[in-house]
C-alpha cells in the first residue's frame, strides 16, 4: 500500500541525500540504488495518480487532500530530477546522467510491474471473496424460500 502523504517528502530527502553525494564526489555505483529509489517512487507517485494504490473499495472514496499530495509529489519528483540533472552533470564523471537515467528506467519498469502485480491479486482476491459471499447469500436465501414455501404448502 502507498502512503499518498509521505512521497513528496520521501522525494525530497532522496533527492537531497543523493545531491550531496555526487556534490561530495561520491562513487556512482554507491548512488544507483539511490536513483532507483527515486524512480520506484516515480512509480508509486503514477499508480497512485491512477488510483491503483487502493483496494477496490477504497477507491470509491479519494479526498481532495490525497489529489493534492500526489500532485505535491509530482512537483517535487520533476524538481528534484531536474535538480539531479544539474547536480550529475557538473559535478558528477562524464556519463553519470546516462547511466542514471538507465537505472532509474529499469528500476520504475521493475517496481510498477510488481505494483500492478499486487495490486491485481488484491482485485482477485476481493473478488473472490465477493463472489463467494454472493454465491453463499444466494443458495442460503434460495434454501429459505423453498423451506418456506413447504411450509405453506405442508403447513
Amino acid at each position: 500500500m502507498i502512503e499518498v502523504l509521505a512521497l513528496a517528502g520521501a522525494v525530497t530527502k532522496i533527492a537531497g541525500a543523493v545531491s550531496s553525494a555526487v556534490k561530495a564526489g561520491g562513487d556512482v555505483a554507491d548512488l544507483l540504488p539511490h536513483f532507483g529509489k527515486l524512480a520506484k517512487l516515480e512509480a508509486d507517485i503514477g499508480l497512485a495518480e491512477q488510483g491503483r494504490h487502493k483496494g477496490p473499495l477504497g477507491r470509491l472514496t479519494s479526498s481532495e487532500e490525497e489529489g493534492f499530495a500526489i500532485a505535491q509529489a509530482k512537483m517535487k519528483h520533476k524538481e528534484a530530477q531536474n535538480e539531479l540533472r544539474e547536480v550529475c552533470r557538473l559535478y558528477g564523471p562524464p556519463g553519470m546522467w546516462d547511466l542514471v537515467v538507465k537505472e532509474q528506467a529499469a528500476a520504475r519498469v521493475r517496481q510498477k510491474e510488481a505494483l500492478e502485480a499486487q495490486a491485481k491479486a488484491r482485485d482477485k482476491l476481493f473478488w473472490g471473496i465477493s463472489l463467494t459471499i454472493g454465491v453463499i447469500l444466494f443458495l442460503g436465501g434460495t434454501g429459505v424460500m423453498i423451506w418456506g414455501l413447504n411450509e405453506v404448502v405442508n403447513g
